[in-house]
């Protein structure tokens, strides 16, 4: 599928996503989720429209062309996920999502760039957003970050992963993922290859003990395989 640029020129995003133990919201998929869109080109705003009110489940509520209307609008419509162009005229999305976030709206954020800037994503990571949108995204990927949103997960481009590594998000990232120090361990070892028996071992604990712990990982990691588990500890400690 194309992006909504105009001449279809599409950038396959590689994405990276997982689950975060913090403010951000998991949206019920029983009812469409609302969607609010700020971007202040008509080309934009009618491409993510086309893009998202196309797909079941999606209900597009509210457009916006700068960020005084996206502010109104949000507080009018209250929508589960608001998607916002940084760089709008009067207030940027940024600071659209910050006051919002003041004032506890119900809605989840994703910021939208026309260019990958990696301190631009992690600044709007910080302050509260669930994610980092690319105007020239392919389809498919727009649609997933947006599902993915909506599952509560954050998701930024895999090219951040060591600027993320280096920021203050992942050297607080116990309290995003609340694992406990033992499980900070033990997930430590399932990167390294080990076996249950072998961390039991190790760590002096009981191998009941290790699969308890580690059911706890995944669920509080959102992965479901110790392959899964392994691949996120690595891309955030290396």
């Amino acid at each position: 599928m194309k992006s909504l640029l105009p001449h279809g020129l599409g950038t396959k995003a590689i994405l990276f996503s997982f689950y975060l133990k913090s403010h951000r919201k998991v949206i019920s998929i029983m009812k469409p989720i609302r969607l609010l869109i700020a971007d202040d080109h008509a080309i934009v705003r009618d491409g993510f429209h086309t893009i998202l009110s196309g797909q079941p489940g999606f209900e597009v509520v509210a457009l916006a062309k700068n960020g005084e209307e996206a502010w109104e609008r949000l507080e009018k419509h209250k929508p589960e996920i608001a998607i916002l162009d940084w760089d709008m005229p009067g207030k940027n999305g940024i600071e659209v999502m910050e006051e919002a976030l003041e004032k506890e709206l119900p809605s989840s954020f994703l910021i939208l760039s026309s260019y990958q800037d990696d301190q631009l994503a992690l600044e709007a990571l910080k302050k509260g957003a669930n994610g980092f949108l690319l105007k020239d995204w392919e389809t498919e990927d727009i649609i997933q970050t947006v599902k993915d949103c909506a599952k509560g997960k954050l998701i930024f481009p895999a090219s951040m992963g060591p600027a993320l590594r280096r920021s203050m998000i992942f050297k607080k990232r116990k309290t995003f993922f609340s694992l406990s120090e033992p499980e900070e361990e033990v997930l430590m070892c399932i990167a390294e290859g080990m076996k249950n028996k072998e961390i039991a071992e190790t760590l002096y604990l009981s191998e009941g003990t290790i699969r308890n712990y580690t059911s706890s990982i995944y669920k509080k990691l959102g992965v479901k395989t110790r392959s899964e588990a392994s691949s996120l500890y690595k891309a955030l400690h290396h």
